[in-house]
């Protein structure tokens, strides 16, 4: 993408690398991600953090963390936006692709949408915590501290 920054190659691959492998494993079918950076950036990118399309199979990724990347993959299976079954799905991604501190983190994320919220209570038996908006990670992330 025009306009990318070669520094910011170091912090996406974990997560195409990650990508790859989900799609291999699970045999979903992808026709292009598209990528971008914003090192430097003094405030939250005034964009959705990341999308996919289901009609056309692709992907749009703002954010390079691993987490946003499956929240997305679970939308591609199906179409069915944040339901439950899209919830499931990305519970299961996490628990399968990050390790433990990374997928509880995660965990907590999806309570932002009440089929997160669901799956939180029916797992642990308690409501979870209120869910803090974060601000963007290229707010509080250079390429040297990766």
């Amino acid at each position: 993408m025009p306009g990318f920054q070669a520094e910011a190659w170091a912090l996406w691959k974990p997560t195409l690398l990650l990508l790859d492998k989900v799609l291999r494993e699970k045999k979903w079918k992808l026709n292009w991600v598209r990528i971008h950076s914003h090192l430097g950036a003094k405030r939250s990118p005034r964009h959705s953090q990341a999308w996919v399309d289901k009609d056309t199979d692709t992907m749009l990724l703002c954010h390079f963390d691993k987490d946003t990347m499956l929240h997305e993959l679970a939308h591609l299976p199906k179409d069915d936006a944040h339901s439950d079954a899209w919830a499931k799905r990305l519970w299961e991604l996490q628990e399968t692709y990050l390790n433990k501190k990374d997928a509880a983190a995660a965990h907590l994320e999806i309570t932002r949408y009440l089929s997160g919220r669901r799956i939180y209570i029916k797992k642990f038996g308690v409501r979870p915590p209120k869910h803090e908006d974060q601000v963007s990670i290229w707010v509080t992330t250079n390429a040297a501290s990766k």
